[in-house]
């Protein structure tokens, strides 16, 4: 099976994202982004224990679980965690290290993803390095936010072909364990934690119609890799340090399936028609080589109370994450030769009912997206 082992390799296939996904990028957190932590009731987190050990879990249990200290420090209070301890981490310090999040608003498409390293102080304490705005793709395409379908798993789009149940296979292996492929075979949506050689981390949502990553034996799993904004961070990492680590949810579901290991790059014809939908299979696919896979229940995932339609946010007083990334852009924008646009975007920001015609816009190319990549009943609300 073909392997891609370089960022050339992988940019041919993908291309380079376009010169305002880098400018959303901000250093320290404005106030669009300690909106979004205000309101935000849990999080992607990603980090490494004390024995190195790629984590990748979700934390937090109500809004504003994140104690803000300054524009480049935050906290996570013990209290945030009921006293059950993150993953590898036996006491109140993250061990120093990077770290990195995205914070989800329940209802909203968009997601924050912050970035920074763990100072080693009590109570999480945490430098801020890079915030910025991801789109809304792998929230729409898991359909996260939606009730979950009452009739077979098949009603989404069809899929060309397909990968066989873990149980019609022999092997064993940390995938056959009890209940990991049923949990897998429901879940529509995980968070993808990655790090690049100079040390510094992401967590990336990663969304698909079930399942998001799929049982090839009992110790692979495929997860595959559409269009997307072509920032590609994850795939840059895995080029210079494999280790990875996810966290998956099932809607509706308390629990979190933990799973760590060493991540590879294929353009497999043979493998990526098995993904495909609508006979549009995805451009490239990544291998995991599993070493562990563990449910475990989530006090975060069961007091944020994200599947209740109740605690999904009001679109009219929830922060608009498309105006907290046109605040990001207008920011990086005012540099040389780009104090036109800068203003440009600040003036068109000022005007009444402007955020309401780009969201309308932004949804149009959600849904043109989407249905290239084989979708064809997308809804981003």
């Amino acid at each position: 099976m073909n392997r891609l082992t370089s960022a050339s390799g992988v940019q041919a296939v993908i291309g380079h994202p376009l010169p305002m996904i880098k400018l959303k990028e901000i250093d320290a957190l404005d106030a669009g982004c300690r909106a979004v932590l205000r309101r935000s009731p849990i999080a992607a987190f990603g980090y490494r224990d004390a024995a190195g050990t790629a984590r990748s879990t979700f934390v937090g249990g109500e809004p504003g679980f994140v104690r803000v200290h300054s524009p480049t420090r935050i906290s996570f209070p013990g209290i945030s965690f009921s006293g059950v301890p993150l993953p590898g981490i036996s006491g109140p310090r993250l061990p120093p290290g990077p770290v990195s999040f995205f914070f989800l608003l329940p209802g909203v498409g968009e997601v924050l993803r912050v970035n920074g390293s763990a100072t080693g102080r009590p109570d999480h304490r945490i430098d801020i390095q890079q915030a910025y705005v991801h789109c809304a793709q792998a929230v729409l395409r898991s359909r996260l936010w939606q009730p979950p379908a009452s009739g077979p798993a098949s009603s989404g789009p069809a899929v060309s072909g397909s990968v066989a149940p873990v149980g019609a296979r022999a092997g064993g292996g940390p995938l056959s364990r009890p209940g990991i492929a049923e949990f897998l075979a429901a879940a529509p949506f995980l968070a993808l934690s990655s790090w690049d050689a100079a040390g510094g981390g992401d967590t990336s949502p990663r969304g698909d119609r079930q399942p998001v990553a799929r049982i090839l034996d009992g110790r692979t799993l495929v997860l595959p890799d559409r269009k997307g904004n072509r920032r590609a961070d994850t795939l840059h990492n895995l080029l210079a340090d494999d280790r990875l680590a996810l966290a998956a949810l099932v809607p509706g579901r308390d629990e979190v399936l933990h799973v760590r290991g060493h991540g590879r790059i294929t353009d497999d014809p043979d493998l990526l028609a098995t993904m495909a939908l609508r006979e549009r299979p995805p451009h490239l696919a990544l291998l995991i080589d599993v070493e562990d896979a563990e449910i475990t229940g989530s006090d975060a995932v069961a007091r944020a109370r994200i599947w209740s339609p109740a605690s999904h946010l009001d679109r009219a007083t929830a922060p608009d994450l498309m105006a907290v990334a046109g605040e990001h852009l207008a920011a990086n924008s005012t540099g040389a030769g780009r104090r036109a646009p800068a203003l440009a975007l600040r003036v068109l920001g000022a005007i009444p009912g402007t955020t309401r015609l780009l969201r309308l816009g932004m949804n149009r190319a959600y849904r043109a997206g989407l249905r290239r990549e084989g979708y064809d009943d997308v809804r981003p609300g």
